[in-house]
């Protein structure tokens, strides 16, 4: 597994480079206890982890990460990836989708889990319950594209703004032009890429080119004029001829897909399942037995690496491990009692994140637009109508429009969830397929933050923290026998077992709340 590392310290007379220096050496003694292949370090210095966007090289890294450079991401704690725990569950999110792992040095459990599920619930209200919030920025973005302007759309390069409608940008346009014959050509996108920053050209946040933003620019039809938003389409002059663009798509392999994404769809519980006698990653392996069947296991990572004398567990059974899990998550920690208290610490999170919203600014923005309107309304009443005035009152109605399209857009983004919604999102993992892939994939990611396994048991670290543990979350003791590498479960009365035996949790298999 390829990974990085990040790191980052606050301003402060006390903040020095040696703090960066320890999370990096401790990032580093997690990648080789683990196996991960560090190809670099992202550093931010000097600067809060209150607000990710004010944050370069962690911006560069959530780039990198979409453009499939590697598979993992190490921390030495959640805090140093940030402090708002709204802006944690954004990104995180936005790693997942691009197939990368976020791993902590520092902590078995990171700080404040309920982001996870909070991830989640936005994943899945973002899905299933927020059609009503995206049809009305729908609608938005339509009107303003009537008018033949876009709606706060970023502009690819090569395209400038002029009065809100998309023009050639006669510095840069001949630079995509180039950027198309190199690659038609056979010269790659590692050149294309040297090509752009040779000449200075920037990304949006004004770093360097990346993969991801040459490969977008090979495949926008907006560099043949054709502007499409919210089924709207908006013409504009063309950089490259069809006929250009057409032969690039050509050139074109498909979509790439990285190792963890793979990893991830073969092994539910990859990249969160450790040894608990050395604590090194357990990773996904299998063996072909003589009728030609394969069999797949998790594997000890350093009994792997170095042979059965380094580690005393042995390979366990996939399928058992995964289905226990499953089942435990489902049947013993879903009570409703847990359900209503995820509800609560969601809805609080979402309370503290909302006030750092980019809408807050935007609709103090708005209701200062609204009172110079007014005062202008006022003063055209009590006649004084120079076209001045009639000028600028028709800017700050547009004005007024770009800002609520803007709002609604970012609500869209950071969408306001309701309890009954948070509730029935939670609840309906109680009514899922536990043979779906899907279904048990969407559980793991939400739900289980760590799983370490022993020769006799396994102990699931949740993400509920002690405060909501009280919450009558029913834990059921269940055992397994020890059969060669493939254990199966046997059952068990949790009355029958001694209270000393339950109290030392041992030779049972029990989900442990933090």
């Amino acid at each position: 597994m390829t990974g990085v590392i990040y790191a980052r310290y606050s301003e402060g007379p006390h903040q020095t480079d040696q703090s960066i220096e320890g999370q990096v050496a401790d990032c580093k003694a997690y990648a080789a206890k683990n196996g991960i292949n560090i190809l670099g370090v992202y550093a931010d210095r000097h600067i809060s982890g209150k607000s990710a966007a004010t944050r370069p090289e962690f911006q560069r890294l959530i780039d990198d990460a979409q453009a499939g450079r590697f598979e993992c991401v190490i921390v030495w704690k959640i805090d140093r990836f940030g402090r708002n725990r709204q802006d944690i569950a954004l990104y995180k999110l936005k790693l997942k989708r691009a197939g990368v792992k976020l791993f902590y040095a520092a902590e078995s459990v990171p700080e404040g889990p309920e982001g996870i599920i909070l991830e989640s619930v936005l994943e899945g209200i973002a899905e299933y319950y927020s059609e009503d919030l995206r049809q009305k920025v729908i609608r938005g973005r339509r009107e303003t594209l009537k008018k033949g302007k876009l709606a706060g759309t970023a502009l690819p390069i090569g395209y400038k703004r002029v009065d809100g409608r998309p023009v050639i940008d006669e510095s840069t346009a001949p630079l995509v032009r180039e950027v198309y014959r190199m690659y038609i050509a056979g010269e790659g996108v590692k050149s294309c890429i040297e090509y752009l920053n040779a000449h200075g050209v920037t990304g949006s946040r004004g770093g360097k080119i990346s993969q991801a933003v040459v490969y977008r620019m090979l495949r926008s039809k907006r560099y043949i004029g054709i502007f499409d938003e919210s089924g709207i389409e908006l013409r504009a002059d063309p950089i490259i001829d069809e006929a250009t663009y057409e032969e690039a798509q050509k050139m074109h392999k498909g979509s790439r897909q990285n190792a963890a994404a793979k990893a991830k769809d073969e092994y539910l519980l990859s990249c969160c399942c450790f040894c608990g006698y050395c604590g090194a990653m357990l990773v996904g392996d299998s063996g072909t037995g003589k009728s030609g069947r394969t069999y797949h296991y998790y594997t000890c990572g350093k009994r792997k690496r170095k042979g059965s004398k380094a580690c005393q567990l042995k390979s366990l059974n996939r399928d058992f491990l995964d289905d226990l899990v499953i089942s435990a998550t489902v049947e013993d920690m879903l009570t409703e009692e847990t359900i209503k208290a995820l509800t609560d610490e969601v809805m609080d999170i979402q309370a503290e994140g909302q006030k750092e919203s980019p809408a807050v600014a935007l609709k103090s923005a708005l209701d200062g637009n609204k009172k110079k309107q007014a005062n202008i309304v006022r003063a055209i009443e009590l006649g004084n109508t120079p076209d001045i005035l009639i000028s600028r009152l028709q800017e700050l109605q547009n004005e007024a429009t770009d800002l609520e399209a803007e709002i609604r857009q970012a609500e869209y983004e950071r969408p306001t969830v309701s309890r009954e919604a948070v509730e029935g999102w939670l609840r309906s993992f109680k009514m899922g397929d536990k043979k779906d892939p899907a279904f048990r994939k969407r559980l793991v990611e939400t739900f289980v933050a760590r799983v370490d396994v022993y020769k006799d048991k396994a102990v699931i670290y949740y993400n509920i923290t002690e405060k909501r543990a009280a919450s009558g979350v029913r834990i059921r003791p269940v055992t397994w026998a020890q059969r060669g590498s493939n254990p199966r479960p046997s059952g068990c009365d949790p009355d029958a077992l001694p209270a000393e035996l339950c109290a030392r949790n041992e030779n049972y298999y029990t989900p442990v709340l933090l």
